[in-house]
């Protein structure tokens, strides 16, 4: 009898595809720049995709990381032996683990050998003096973790032919579709006295709306973070900007840590859903006494969009003081003198980037603060459930 094989979700699916593709493209790139003589301009273009592509991996293999710790991947077939489940997740801890190592050695190079480090056309600050001797470190170290991935890739992809041929499907587990496994959603759909007990009702209560206002967090603030980072993209293409100055007095550099704490928001409201589905089948582990620490991703949430707002409120400020500045000393004839004192499109695009991200974190703050005091009023409600039921009196 064929084996049930359990698939991943299609958010799972879809970064893992985008890590594989970006691991094939970032070795590419590396070996072509280490080994092939090319022109100036083009080792130039192929050193900024180099950094930038190995930094927005960087991203995704936190959300990868993050995902993994909050949601549990799916079974092995239940014949498959203990050492091949044990190999298949030690190879994808230290493919992680390389491809971090390969990530961070390569920025520390770049920052060491104290040439400006792109992130798609934007300059990162440089936060420390040239060191030939740490160059070469982190050089070396990237060249070894290129390799330790390149090798565990390769293992990687050998054991999942070899589980294919044991248990047919296998490779479908990683493959876009429609998942086989049971769904705790139909839990979420369960109302009235079909549903169980009162403690449970409002386990399920909750957990619809903490599913609901997650998923309308996670779009809400994905939409916004790809408005921003179009915004971002556009200020920083055509604005000639040193290394040196985009620091901490200029609001591109704001706005740009609270995109990437944004991106961080939306992981967590994706983790709301999945802990919803939890909270449906088990409330009593969420809602009662002993159960205290049982929402201690919505004080992340709440503290992640805190910082949001301060950051993304920083960057609307330096904007506005930016824009006033300018209007303010601009005499006759500045724009044929001395062009960057003038307002430009860029400096408009920037404020406006912070005012999207600020509004995002303001959201992020109140579907928090919702969740935080519905979780409260349904505590109370468990509490008083729990207590009514052990008090009523057996029925014969």
């Amino acid at each position: 009898m064929r084996s049930h094989i359990a698939k991943y979700g299609i958010v799972s699916v879809l970064i893992h595809w985008l890590l594989a593709l970006a691991t094939v493209v970032l070795l590419g790139v590396g070996w072509y720049l280490h080994s092939s003589p090319t022109t100036t301009d083009e080792r130039a273009f192929l050193a900024d995709l180099h950094v930038s592509l190995g930094l927005t991996t960087a991203i995704v293999l936190v959300l990868a990381i993050l995902l993994r710790l909050a949601f549990k991947p799916p079974a092995y077939p239940v014949e498959t032996p203990r050492w091949r489940r044990l190999i298949g997740g030690w190879l994808h801890a230290l493919i992680y683990f390389a491809l971090a190592a390969l990530t961070i050695s390569g920025y520390l190079r770049q920052v060491f050998a104290g040439t400006p480090v792109l992130f798609w056309g934007m300059p990162l600050p440089l936060w420390a003096e040239p060191d030939d001797r740490l160059v070469d470190v982190f050089a070396s170290s990237h060249q070894i973790a290129a390799l330790g991935l390149g090798g565990l890739v390769v293992l990687h992809l050998g054991l999942v032919v070899a589980n294919s041929f044991a248990y047919p499907g296998f490779a479908r587990r990683m493959l876009p579709g429609k998942s086989e496994t049971p769904n705790a959603v139909s839990v979420l759909q369960m109302s009235g006295p079909l549903g169980g007990s009162a403690s449970d009702k409002i386990g399920r209560d909750l957990a619809r709306i903490m599913r609901l206002l997650g998923w309308l967090g996670f779009w809400i603030q994905f939409v916004f973070a790809f408005l921003s980072a179009l915004l971002l993209q556009f200020a920083t293409s055509g604005r000639a900007l040193s290394a040196v100055t985009a620091g901490f007095d200029d609001a591109i550099y704001w706005s740009g840590c609270a995109l990437g704490l944004l991106l961080l928001t939306c992981a967590l409201a994706f983790y709301y859903t999945g802990r919803a589905k939890k909270l449906a089948l088990a409330p009593e582990r969420y809602l009662s006494k002993n159960g205290g620490s049982g929402f201690w991703f919505l004080n992340v949430g709440a503290t992640f969009s805190f910082i949001g707002v301060l950051l993304s409120f920083v960057g609307v400020a330096l904007s506005i003081i930016l824009l006033v500045a300018k209007t303010v000393s601009q005499p006759p004839g500045i724009a044929i003198t001395d062009p960057s004192k003038i307002i430009r499109a860029l400096d408009v695009f920037v404020l406006l980037m912070s005012f999207l991200l600020l509004m995002a974190h303001f959201i992020g703050v109140g579907i928090s603060m919702w969740l935080h005091m519905a979780a409260a009023k349904a505590r109370v409600r468990f509490a008083a459930a729990g207590e009514s039921s052990s008090s009523s009196p057996d029925v014969i």
